[in-house]
C-alpha cells in the first residue's frame, strides 16, 4: 500500500512537471497537455491492475510496471497526435469514460461472481474487467467525440447524469436490497438509463457547460445533505428505507438547477464562480458551526445544516448576480440573428414643417423640405 502510495506521487510530479511548459501555450495545446497527463495517470493505474492480475511482488517490477505503462500511454498520443490538438469535447468524454468504466466493468464482474468477486483468484476477474470497461468505454468517448457535433454543455449534461444516475442506483438499491449482484446491476442499468434521461432533459433545453457546472455544484451540495442526514439518523443496515435519501437528494438538486439555471446563459468561468461559492460558502458555515457547538458534542444536525445554509445563501446570490449580468448583456446588445424593427417619433417636426409652410423661401430651396414625423428601419 505505502508503494503504490509512493508511486502515485512519483507519477503526478512527472506529469506536472510536463505539463508545466503547457501554461505558456495557447487553450488548445492546454488540452493536449491535459490529455497527455490524463493519459499517464489511467496508465498507472493500468500498471498497478496489471501487478494484480499477474501476481507481480518483485517490489522493484512491480514499481516499474506502471510507471511505464504511464509512460507509454502518454507517448501514444503525443506522437500520434502531431498537430497537438484536442477538443474539449475528446478530452472531456474520453475521461469521463475511462472513469465511468472502472464502475461499469467491476460491476459487471460483481454481478457474475456475488459476494466472491474479491476472493483470491475471482479478484483477477474483478480488476480485469474494471480495467477493460475503462480502457473500452475511454476508446468509446473518443469515438463519440470524433463523430458527434454535440455543444460541450451537452457533453457535460450526459457526464454529470452518467455519474450522479449510478449513485441514485445504489441508494435506491440498497433501500430494497443489499445483495451485492443487485447493487451492481443498479450500476449498470441506471449507468444506461442516464445518458436515456440526459438525451431527454437536452431536447428540452439545451443547457451551458457553465450552467451544467452549476448544476453540479448544487447537485454536490443536496447529495452531501443527504448523506449527512443518514450518517445522523443512524440507520439500521440495508435494506432500510432511509438509504434513499441521499439518492433523492442528488435528484433533487439536479432537478431544482436546472428549472432555476434555465436561460442563465452562464460560461464555464461563471459555472466555477457558482461552484467555488457554495464551497467557501460551506467552509465558513463549517467553521460556525464549530464555534457555536461545545468541544465534546457529537455529530448533529447544526454540523451540516449551518455549513448547507452559508453554502447555498452564497450559491444563490452568485446565481443571481451572474444571471442579472447576462440578463443585462442581453438586453444592451442586439441579437443580430434576427431583423430588427426600429421606429422613431418626431413630433418635434411638427412645430418645424409649420415654419416652413409660414416661409415661402424655405419650401422653394431644393434643399430644404417638409421633415417626417416618423421614421421606420429594418436591420436584417
Amino acid at each position: 500500500m505505502k508503494s503504490s502510495a509512493k508511486l502515485s506521487v512519483i507519477v503526478f510530479l512527472l506529469v506536472i512537471i510536463a505539463g508545466r511548459p503547457a501554461l505558456a501555450q495557447q487553450s488548445d495545446e492546454m488540452l493536449f497537455y491535459k490529455f497527455i497527463g490524463m493519459s499517464a495517470w489511467n496508465g498507472m493505474y493500468y500498471g498497478l491492475a496489471a501487478n494484480h492480475i499477474f501476481e507481480i511482488d518483485n517490489y522493484k517490477t512491480a514499481t516499474a510496471i506502471p510507471i511505464i505503462t504511464a509512460g507509454s500511454l502518454a507517448l501514444i498520443p503525443l506522437f500520434t497526435n502531431e498537430s497537438r490538438v484536442i477538443t474539449s469535447n475528446q478530452l472531456l468524454l474520453t475521461g469521463h469514460g475511462k472513469l465511468i468504466g472502472w464502475a461499469h466493468g467491476g460491476s459487471l464482474a460483481l454481478l457474475i461472481n456475488g459476494d466472491d468477486s474479491f476472493d483470491e483468484g475471482k479478484s483477477k476477474l474483478t480488476v480485469g474487467l474494471a480495467a477493460l470497461g475503462s480502457i473500452g468505454l475511454g476508446i468509446t468517448g473518443m469515438q463519440l467525440a470524433n463523430k458527434t457535433d454535440w455543444s460541450e454543455g451537452r457533453v457535460a449534461l450526459y457526464r454529470h447524469y452518467g455519474i450522479a444516475m449510478p449513485v441514485t442506483g445504489v441508494s435506491t438499491c440498497l433501500t430494497f436490497s443489499d445483495d451485492v449482484r443487485a447493487v451492481a446491476g443498479s450500476v449498470l442499468l441506471f449507468g444506461a438509463g442516464s445518458y436515456i434521461l440526459a438525451d431527454k432533459v437536452n431536447s428540452w433545453n439545451e443547457f451551458t457547460r457553465g450552467e451544467i457546472r452549476a448544476t453540479q455544484a448544487l447537485t454536490l451540495m443536496n447529495g452531501l445533505l443527504g448523506l449527512c442526514i443518514l450518517v445522523d439518523i443512524e440507520p439500521d443496515e440495508p435494506p432500510n428505507a432511509a438509504f434513499i435519501i441521499p439518492g433523492l437528494s442528488i435528484m433533487a438538486g439536479t432537478a431544482w438547477s436546472h428549472f432555476w439555471l434555465k436561460g442563465a446563459n452562464f460560461t464555464p468561468q461563471q459555472g466555477m464562480t457558482t461552484l467555488y461559492a457554495a464551497g467557501l460558502g460551506s467552509l465558513i458555515g463549517t467553521g460556525l458551526a464549530i464555534l457555536f457547538n461545545p468541544e465534546d458534542a457529537e455529530f448533529n444536525a447544526s454540523h451540516y445544516l449551518l455549513p448547507y445554509a452559508t453554502g447555498m445563501s452564497c450559491y444563490a446570490f452568485a446565481v443571481q448576480k451572474l444571471k442579472n449580468k447576462n440578463a443585462a448583456l442581453g438586453y444592451m446588445l442586439p441579437d443580430k440573428s434576427k431583423a430588427k424593427w426600429d421606429f422613431a417619433i418626431m413630433p418635434q417636426n411638427l412645430y418645424l414643417n409649420n415654419k416652413l409652410v409660414e416661409s415661402n423661401n424655405l419650401l422653394n430651396n431644393r434643399h430644404t423640405g417638409m421633415q417626417p414625423l416618423f421614421s421606420a428601419s429594418c436591420t436584417f
